[in-house]
């Protein structure tokens, strides 16, 4: 835990553990997304998609071999987000008592940490890819979707069942966790079509098991995705690559205050488009 005591200036505190403790379950796909982090040295960041070819035939005895089909190799790229606080506090209130706050530096770091930790689920979720005058700006995971997996209408038992076997038919059904608003999650338990299963904790907030047609699917409230949108997605398929670690850095004393500054670089990438699923509620 970061703790201002004997700090020099210019000192770097690693706060990774920090950014995972705080709000889990106010912004559990960053939190998710912490398990999922990968070191990366450019602030724009590259993969291929392949798509697998209907390239296998049935050969006659004796032919010739079949013509060459060339599976499709989709370029994708996604640029990586600054995120960045300053935690102050000043020297009358350090140095007076703070009932329950026995250091009131790294309290204000915890709650600048919080601040980071949200703005990053909204971007991580609803961010546009983008880059003007030094500014990174990252695309969420709704903006990488493919097209053909964007379901958007009344929810029905119908429709969310077709939104689920858009990943089955993809073939990246084998792990789904399904990112939803409490209310739509409501109305889902109300359609009748996934029957409960389990309720269990994962990596500190609570997911809960249901049976679909298609497969189990894991329900994870999260609210940053409003009130008429939810996701699936295969997490095999998400990566967070990170070329700014989170960290505190001691600032130079500037009057009569102390100052800690916070910063990351990073972004959300879904390897295969198709191994997610939108939803956005219309009627």
């Amino acid at each position: 835990m970061f703790t201002s005591q004997d700090f020099a200036v210019g000192q770097n505190y690693d706060l990774k553990d920090v950014l995972i403790e705080v709000n889990k379950k106010q912004n559990p796909f960053v939190t998710f997304l912490m398990s999922k982090t990968v070191k990366v040295t450019s602030p724009q960041v590259h993969w291929i998609t392949e798509e697998i070819a209907d390239s296998a035939v049935t050969l006659a005895e004796g032919g010739d071999a079949p013509a060459y089909v060339k599976d499709t190799l989709a370029p994708r790229d996604n640029y990586l987000e600054i995120f960045a606080a300053t935690a102050t506090a000043s020297n009358t209130a350090i140095y007076s008592k703070a009932v329950g706050i026995n250091d009131l530096l790294a309290h204000e770091v915890e709650k600048k940490t919080k601040a980071i930790k949200r703005r990053m689920e909204n971007k991580f979720i609803h961010g546009t890819k983008g880059y003007s005058n030094g500014v990174y700006t990252t695309d969420g995971i709704l903006a990488q979707i493919h097209a053909d997996h964007r379901v958007t209408g009344a929810l029905t038992a119908d429709a969310f069942e077709e939104a689920i076997g858009k990943l089955y038919d993809a073939g990246v059904s084998d792990e789904i966790l399904v990112f939803v608003p409490a209310r739509i999650k409501k109305q889902l338990n109300e359609l009748g079509n996934v029957e409960f299963y389990a309720r269990d904790k994962f990596l500190g907030f609570d997911m809960e098991q249901y049976i679909t047609v298609f497969g189990t699917v894991n329900f994870i409230l999260c609210e940053e995705l409003g009130n008429n949108k939810f996701f699936a997605v295969n997490p095999n398929y998400l990566e967070m690559p990170v070329l700014i670690p989170f960290h505190a850095q001691v600032e130079a004393v500037s009057g009569s205050k102390q100052s800690i500054y916070l910063e990351t670089q990073a972004g959300v990438n879904l390897l295969n488009d198709k191994a997610a699923v939108s939803f956005e509620i219309t009627a």
